[in-house]
C-alpha cells in the first residue's frame, strides 16, 4: 500500500478501513447516523497510484449501496471534493459531477 495514496487522501478526510475479505481501502463516515463512503479502484481495492481511475461509492450504516460516482483520477476527485467545505456539501458536489459527466 502506497504512502502517497494514504497521505494524499487523508489530507482529505479518508482512513484506511478495512472491508469485507479482509481487504483494506480508503473510507469516510458522512453522517452521523453512520452514511458512510469507500474510495476504491476500478475492482474494488486500494488504488495503486494518483494517476487511475477511482470510484467513489455511498452507504447506509448497514452496508445497503446508495449511489456512486466515477473520476478518471485521484486529482480530478481531489478538485470536486474540495470544491465544498462541509460533508454534505462535499457530496452534492460529487453528485454534480457524477451527473454533468453521467460517470456511474
Amino acid at each position: 500500500m502506497s504512502d502517497t495514496i494514504v497521505n494524499f487522501y487523508g489530507a482529505l478526510g479518508f482512513e484506511q478501513t478495512e472491508i469485507e475479505d479482509n481487504l483494506v481501502v480508503l473510507g469516510i463516515e458522512l453522517s452521523a447516523t453512520g452514511d458512510y463512503a469507500l474510495l476504491t479502484d476500478d475492482n474494488g481495492k486500494m488504488p495503486d497510484n494518483l494517476n487511475q481511475p477511482v470510484t467513489f461509492a455511498c452507504y447506509t450504516p448497514d452496508d445497503a449501496y446508495l449511489w456512486n460516482a466515477g473520476f478518471k483520477n485521484s486529482a480530478l476527485f481531489k478538485e470536486v471534493w474540495e470544491t465544498a467545505a462541509t460533508i454534505e456539501d462535499k457530496l452534492a458536489a460529487v453528485r454534480k459531477y457524477r451527473e454533468a459527466n453521467e460517470v456511474f
